[in-house]
């Protein structure tokens, strides 16, 4: 039970975390009611679990001369609370606990220090009955001053694991604890039973009869799956049976915990409402394709392209320039963008998220900074030059040296001088060229890199970077509210 119990009040402690961790994370994006109130209602719950959650708490409760004094002792064995034979009234609650700190529960109810017990005495050395972590209380009577002792049912009920409603054969039933008490409990009819006390005054063949009656009466109030027990507190009659409620009580899942967590559940169910199901798609993709529109928008290909032909050619050509993106395609490629940000949101997350991309002209004057940050390559033709003028001296030079050598050189040698001087030069004014396209390639290369890097540092830091933060506290908010079931 006591780990069973621990595990149930960690679940609990950790759903509160999550929504405490869920409101911080949501802030001003949850509806400004619906975070207030939340808030609140976090603020009440802690309030209540601190009374604490690793608590069984049950409670005698029933009218004059039930004797319900009497089955708390029987149940505690301890002749604590006021019982005897001219049927006192119980004025004070009283209080037993077993193995367990209950003092904020029995402050917060009330219960008088005077009036609280532990179970564990030399009395009942070795009579724990599995009870560890029980809080048995035994109310003022339900028909003695009932506006006070009410308010303390009233308060007691939201956390009570087990209401053990003792009466007694002459006033079983009586209309005051039917309809005012009992028909108004359906909802916690699970955690209920009832005890016919003093049965020992009831002849053996009436006893059919009345409990046939008291069953009756408790299905009409809409109790039909509350049990009815059969007890003598004063001869010990039916106290085992009591205490195997008791012991189930204690073995179950609490009754505090269940309340907080179910209310915990209504407050996430509430903000679960101002999030989305998902978060739409923020990435490196996400950049990359918003980059490239961008690229291709303010004509970075054909510039690139341009750099690239003028590679082959001796003179020098005039480049394409890029130039900023028309205001329309500015705005069309943010409208893109916002339009998948907000895809799934709610509204006030899709307000946030469309506001954290900068407005379009802004956006079109960082992309123009981008842009005009990198300068266009000069392209160095000196190597073409040179070797263009190289291969001229050896066409030229071989010409001349057949011409020149003719009464030196044999007809054989001065073809073939000839002849490979036009050769080698057609082939150094070829590698010239083909070495001139090289070294545009590479420049093109280098400074479509460097545009993007640039466009794609803009973009990053004008669409992306306040949208990714927005959905990173959306996604925290989520998740956090994704609970595990309490153990």
């Amino acid at each position: 039970m006591e780990l069973n119990q621990s595990a149930q009040a960690q679940s609990v402690v950790n759903r509160l975390d999550r929504l405490q961790a869920a409101v911080q994370a949501g802030g001003p994006y949850f509806d400004p009611f619906v975070s207030a109130r939340a808030q609140e209602d976090l603020r009440a719950a802690e309030e209540r679990m601190q009374l604490g959650l690793d608590l069984t708490v049950a409670a005698l409760v029933g009218g004059t001369g039930s004797g319900k004094s009497t089955l708390f002792n029987a149940l505690t064995e301890l002749n604590f609370a006021d019982a005897g034979e001219l049927r006192p009234t119980t004025e004070r609650a009283t209080a037993c606990t077993w193995n367990v700190n209950a003092d904020e529960m029995l402050d917060y109810l009330e219960v008088d220090e005077s009036r609280r017990i532990e179970h564990e005495s030399i009395l009942t050395a070795g009579h724990n009955y599995a009870l560890d972590g029980l809080v048995l209380l035994d109310l003022p009577d339900h028909d003695s001053v009932r506006v006070g002792h009410s308010h303390q049912v009233s308060r007691l009920i939201p956390m009570v694991d087990l209401l053990v409603w003792v009466l007694d054969p002459q006033k079983y039933a009586d209309d005051v604890l039917h309809q005012g008490y009992l028909a108004s409990l359906k909802e916690r009819q699970d955690a209920m039973v009832v005890v016919l006390n003093q049965i020992d005054t009831i002849a053996e063949e009436q006893r059919p009869v009345i409990l046939a009656d008291l069953r009756k009466l408790l299905d009409e109030d809409g109790l039909p799956n509350v049990p009815i027990l059969t007890a003598s507190a004063l001869y010990g009659q039916g106290i085992s049976q009591i205490r195997d409620e008791l012991r189930q009580a204690v073995s179950g899942t609490s009754a505090a915990a269940i309340t907080a967590a179910a209310e915990l559940d209504a407050i996430a169910g509430r903000l679960r409402q101002n999030l989305g199901a998902t978060e739409p798609e923020v990435n490196e993709s996400s950049v990359s394709d918003i980059t490239e529109q961008v690229m291709n928008a303010s004509g970075i290909p054909a510039v690139v392209e341009s750099i690239k032909s003028s590679g082959g050619q001796y003179r020098k050509a005039a480049l394409a320039t890029p130039e900023q993106p028309a205001n329309t395609m500015v705005v069309a490629i943010r409208d893109a963008w916002v339009a998948h940000l907000r895809s799934g949101m709610p509204p006030l997350w899709q307000d946030a998220l469309a506001g954290a991309v900068t407005e379009p002209n802004e956006l079109r004057r960082k992309i123009g900074e981008a842009l005009h940050s990198v300068s266009l390559p000069r392209m160095g033709r000196i190597t073409m030059w040179l070797l263009a003028l190289l291969a001229t001296v050896m066409t030229v030079g071989g010409i001349v040296l057949a011409v020149l050598g003719y009464p030196y050189i044999d007809m054989d040698m001065r073809i073939l001088l000839g002849v490979g001087g036009v050769a080698l030069g057609t082939i150094l004014i070829v590698l010239s060229r083909s070495i001139g396209k090289m070294m545009a390639t590479r420049e093109a290369d280098a400074y479509g890199r460097k545009v993007r890097k640039k466009i794609s540092a803009a973009i990053a830091e004008n669409m992306v970077a306040g949208p990714r933060e927005l959905l990173d506290r959306h996604q925290k908010a989520r998740e956090a509210l994704d609970f595990a079931p309490i153990p």
